[in-house]
């Protein structure tokens, strides 16, 4: 092998390393007396922050608990956890898992949102919410550690009885 195959196969690295998602997955426990309002400020606030630096993911609230996983340059991402460790409407706040994707997996995705009021047609909401995202966890492609992680995780949340 010549010296230029060698800086070709190490720039194509460099663009490889340059072209890749990072992804991030944290768990959190809602701070008491939560409201739904606080709930829809966290997802107008993210939905601008999102689309300004180019993040996806997917964001879970059940039962008092957050699950989200959040995909894009890793600079982005990790300035958007330190503002969500600070918030005040969660504690507990753990990363489950870290780390470098090929691809984003949610790409199109925008947050969704269940009331935090119970009653039949909201509990009926969310069951169908639950089997359609417990169905397509069975089927899309997993291809990190993390997606598979958070996925188990999502699939745990969901299936717990209110």
């Amino acid at each position: 092998m010549f010296l230029k195959d060698v800086f070709i196969i190490l720039s194509l690295e460099l663009v490889h390393q340059f072209n890749r998602m990072y992804e991030l997955i944290y768990r959190s426990t809602a701070s008491k007396g939560l409201k739904a309002t606080d709930i829809q400020d966290i997802l107008k606030k993210s939905e601008k922050f999102n689309a300004q630096h180019n993040l996806t993911g997917c964001l879970l609230y059940h039962k008092d608990e957050f699950l989200q996983i959040i995909e894009g340059e890793e600079k982005d991402v990790k300035e958007l956890f330190e503002h969500i460790k600070k918030d005040k409407r969660h504690t507990d706040v753990m990363v489950l898992e870290e780390g470098f994707t090929n691809q984003r997996l949610f790409t199109n995705w925008s947050m969704a949102y269940q009331p935090l009021e119970s009653n039949l047609v909201n509990k009926i909401n969310r069951e169908l919410f639950a089997s359609n995202f417990n169905t397509l966890s069975k089927i899309i492609e997993k291809p990190t550690n993390a997606v598979k992680l958070f996925f188990y995780m999502s699939k745990e949340l969901l299936d717990e009885e209110e």
